[in-house]
């Protein structure tokens, strides 16, 4: 490494050197990146500043970087400067420059300024450290435009000593992104933290929770971005750094789009003042629309008069914000602010509205102190309203429905429809549709009709269809509409409509089905007066006209259709009506019922399924399965006894007998045989119901000797130095992100319950163990919290019977080991690069998986003058050190010296565990 001294280093070291002259002030702050429009790339960027009034500093001479490689200083290049007084000794700087991007891309907006407040007691030597944050924002024309999270409630609030301190930024996102939010390290330059930062709750300075149990903590809610301090032990000031990290989701998955970093100052004093408290409203569902109007109470149990103060975004919004009065004024306790908002339909959204409301009280002496919670508030769309509905011909149905109330702010109509009707309302704050309906169509919001077709087949002559509609609103905000009322119509039975595919007889070559039909009620026999035929069509198959057949034309309306393969091919059938032998219409088609056994381990799982015209789905007629053996020693195999009425409303189309309907287990050894009689119906009157059909006869042992094949893994792991880029240097929580593929080829068992993940650290010679095991329905998963990077792993497949496939194949990752040296050191007593030793920033010089470390150094001369070995140190430190004496305590003049010695890593590779280190230093005074 050669030394380099840049302009901006020479400004850092001139900076720290004269850190009298700039004294102390900083201590909060965090950037915005609102976009200007959408039509171009210019971004308003604000950095705001949190700083000491006592002193006489102005805050601004600082540096912004906006990560495409140009940076700007505030109090030259800012468009808007607003200096704002807090109280308790804050005053707040706000900055606005405009900057315009040259393309798309992830961009890194920093901005660092010296100096932090003096004496801040969790990290060293506050006074000379920069202050920094960092927001960063993408603009990518593919996911739309990209605003930084808005921050609204500024960090302003005291502590006391043994109370619970409590604080949110009242963030919102003006594109309507997800926001979450993780605590991080307060920075003194990009991707450096602090020196020697400690939590403000480690036992150093807090000792108990508020209520004294112990430990105190400090946690930061990943959703709502509540910081609690439960509870501060030690007078003083201190700084924490949080992130908040907004996310959006793109093609069905949630990508994190965008950050901002706050770092805030805590001051906490000892008082005897008791926290005032909130009683908030209970939260809300609202169609838009509706006006709220409500109080916000709040009072001191000291009987100090209170602040009520709304934050957040229903009073930041520009269209239609909310208002509270009276606005931030002191008032005798118990205090009550009127909160009013007027919704409308811009507001509807996914994710609800939170309100944060803030209460202060006024103590005659000590410290104010607060609380802050939350109020949420979700705004629905109303529900959308039908006109008519009509049957047209083809059978098809023309639905209407009236203009929609938010037509500007909803992206789309959706059309729902179902067989039967549901009359259900929906929940207060119930919006979209629930299950049971099918999408059939959607519409832009111009539009105030929909043909449904059925995909051009049109709809099943004799049943009723019901249909809903619910408007949803566009991509990042998304949201929906409360579901409209039902709308139904029964279609005409005007040709004929198929009743019955029942498996008579299951045989490979003699097997036989029974179709029936009926004539068509509801034909207009003016045009059409018969006499009446009929032409029965089969194929092959669910649906569809694979090997369309004629089986001839009758009169009846019945037929049994004989030498057939029901053991293994599905039917379906089609009934051409003919007036006078000339074609009329088409019935539509039905198939025969298939049954499927699944086999699991003692017990034997029926699944069927069909394509029918008419409602098998019907809650008051169950399903019925029948068995051929109802003990263990029933040897008439020819012999079916019912052994099940399944609800196929709640259960499905499947049934698991594991003999728990008489009691007696099912035998490996034994084959039991089965057939499904299924019920259903139209909407006709005049018909027997039910209408039951009957499926193949199926037959199968409960003994499940089919062993899953191992799946393939595929986990590679990152490149080493991408993965380590944003981990702190002593970070010691590593995570691997698996992927594998499953082999269900050949004879492979592919009813699979769950992979199983073995691994172990210590090679892939060595004994693996069982770390996890995960649904079926998942081809990956993340190992976290490991405390080494390097590992090997496998997996196997388990079947639902618990049997478990052989190993996979064995991936291994190997530590990703580093250490790096300085070439030069200025022991000059300035605060600054005092001692050579190991590089701990920016994070890929980072010592990483060190053991231990020995170093020889001597002067030109070769005589020694320090040595070391990390390993004779009880604490183990591997950074050196060495302040430029000799081993004497003597200081040695600048000049060149020399360094021999070895740094033992911790790898699985033994020729990789240690590596010589030479180099030549250059020491500067």
């Amino acid at each position: 490494m050669k030394l380099k001294i840049t302009l901006g280093l020479f400004l850092i070291f001139l900076v720290a050197g004269i850190s009298e002259a700039w004294a102390t002030h900083i201590r909060a702050g965090e950037i915005i990146a609102e976009r200007v429009s959408p039509q171009s790339l210019e971004y308003k960027i604000t950095v705001v500043g949190y700083t000491d009034t006592r002193s006489s500093v102005i805050f601004g001479p600082g540096i912004i970087n906006f990560g495409d490689g140009r940076e700007s200083e505030l109090q030259t290049d800012s468009d808007f400067k607003v200096v704002e007084d807090l109280g308790n000794q804050i005053e707040k700087n706000t900055f606005v420059i405009s900057h315009v991007f040259q393309g798309p891309g992830t961009y890194t907006i920093r901005f660092q300024e010296f100096n932090r407040n003096d004496k801040t007691l969790n990290m060293d030597n506050s006074v000379d450290t920069p202050f920094y944050v960092e927001t960063t924002i993408t603009i990518d024309p593919f996911i739309g435009v990209n605003n930084s999270p808005v921050l609204t409630i500024p960090p302003v609030d005291n502590g006391a000593v043994n109370v619970r301190y409590i604080h949110n930024p009242g963030a919102y996102d003006p594109d309507g992104d997800s926001l979450a939010y993780v605590m991080d390290i307060p920075k003194q330059a990009y991707q450096r933290p602090v020196n020697n930062y400690r939590s403000p709750a480690s036992p150093e300075f807090s000792f108990n929770q508020e209520d004294g149990s112990t430990p105190a903590y400090m946690t930061l809610d990943p959703v709502y971005g509540d910081l609690i301090w439960d509870a501060p032990g030690t007078a003083g000031q201190f700084n924490v750094a949080f992130r908040i990290n907004e996310y959006r989701k793109l093609d069905g998955e949630w990508v994190l789009i965008g950050y901002v970093v706050r770092d805030m100052q805590i001051i906490i004093e000892n008082s005897n003042n008791r926290r005032p408290e909130l009683i908030l409203p209970d939260d809300l569902c609202v169609e838009a629309g509706t006006l709220i109007q409500d109080i916000i109470q709040g009072e001191d149990p000291d009987g100090d008069p209170v602040k009520i103060e709304v934050f957040g975004e229903p009073v930041e919004i520009t269209t239609s914000p909310a208002t509270y009065t009276p606005e931030s004024e002191f008032q005798p306790t118990p205090g009550i602010v009127n909160f009013e908002w007027q919704t409308v339909c811009n507001h509807v959204r996914a994710r609800e509205y939170e309100v944060r409301v803030r209460i202060t009280d006024e103590p005659s002496s000590g410290p104010s102190l607060v609380d802050i919670k939350t109020w949420r508030i979700k705004v629905v769309g109303p529900p959308p309203a039908f006109d008519e509905i009509e049957q047209m011909p083809g059978r098809t149905v023309e639905l209407k429905w009236d203009p929609y109330v938010c037509t500007n702010s909803a992206s789309e109509m959706q059309v729902w429809r179902r067989i039967n009707s549901d009359p259900y309302l929906p929940d207060s704050c119930e919006t979209g549709i629930r299950a049971g309906y099918e999408l059939v169509g959607t519409t832009n919001m111009q539009t105030l009709d929909f043909l449904d077709t059925n995909g051009g087949d049109g709809l099943a002559p004799g049943n009723t269809y019901c249909y809903r509609l619910v408007a949803a609103y566009p991509e990042p905000r998304l949201g929906e509409s409360i579901v409209s009322e039902e709308i139904c119509v029964t279609i005409d039975v005007d040709v004929p409509i198929i009743t019955n595919v029942s498996v008579e007889e299951t045989d490979p070559t003699t097997g036989e089905i029974f179709v029936k039909w009926t004539p068509p009620y509801d034909i207009d026999k003016t045009l059409y007066p018969g006499p009446y035929s009929y032409e029965l069509l089969r194929s092959i198959g669910f649906t569809g006209s694979e090997n369309l057949i004629s089986l001839g034309v009758t009169s009846d309306t019945l037929f049994t259709d004989t030498g057939l393969n029901t053991e293994d091919v599905v039917y379906n059938y089609e009934v051409v009506l003919l007036d006078r032998n000339t074609k009329i219409d088409t019935s539509s088609k039905a198939s025969s019922v298939w049954a499927d056994p699944t086999i699991v381990n003692e017990a034997i799982e029926l699944n069927w399924e069909f394509t029918v015209p008419w409602n098998n789905s019907v809650s008051q007629y169950k399903h019925e399965v029948y068995r051929n053996r109802t003990d263990a020693a029933a040897a008439d195999e020819t012999t079916f006894v019912k052994i099940a009425e399944v609800d196929v409303t709640t259960s499905g189309f499947k049934y698991l007998d594991d003999g728990s309907f008489n009691g007696v287990p099912l035998e490996k050894e034994l084959e039991y045989c089965y057939y499904v009689i299924t019920k259903g119906s139209y909407n006709v009157a005049g018909l027997v119901y039910p209408l039951e059909n009957k499926s193949q006869i199926i037959c199968a042992k409960p003994d499940d000797d089919r062993f899953p094949c191992p799946p393939v893994l595929t986990f590679e792991g990152p490149e080493c130095a991408t993965y380590l880029a944003d981990l702190p240097c002593n970070n010691t929580s590593y995570e691997h992100k698996l992927s594998w593929v499953p082999d269900v080829s050949g004879e492979c068992d592919d009813e699979l319950s769950s992979y199983k993940i073995y691994y172990t650290s210590d090679g892939e010679d060595s004994q693996f163990e069982m770390i996890a095991e995960v649904s079926a329905l998942n081809l990956s998963t993340t190992i976290r919290n490991l405390t080494t990077y390097r590992g090997c792993y496998y997996i196997t497949a388990v079947d639902r019977s618990g049997n478990e496939s052989e190993p996979s194949n064995v991936v291994c990752v190997e530590n990703c080991p580093n250490y790096s040296l300085p070439n030069a050191f200025t022991p000059n007593s300035d605060g600054l690069n005092e001692t050579f030793m190991a590089f701990d920033n920016p994070f890929s010089q980072c010592p990483r998986f060190v053991e231990g470390v020995n170093i020889f150094i001597v002067n030109r001369w070769g005589v020694e003058v320090f040595s070391y070995n990390s390993l004779d140190n009880l604490e183990n430190d591997i950074f050196i050190r060495w302040d430029g004496k000799d081993k004497n305590g003597n200081e040695l003049p600048a000049g060149t010296y020399f360094y021999s010695g070895t740094v033992m890593f911790d790898v699985l590779d033994p020729a990789d565990q240690s590596q010589s280190l030479k180099g030549t230093i250059q020491l500067l005074r």
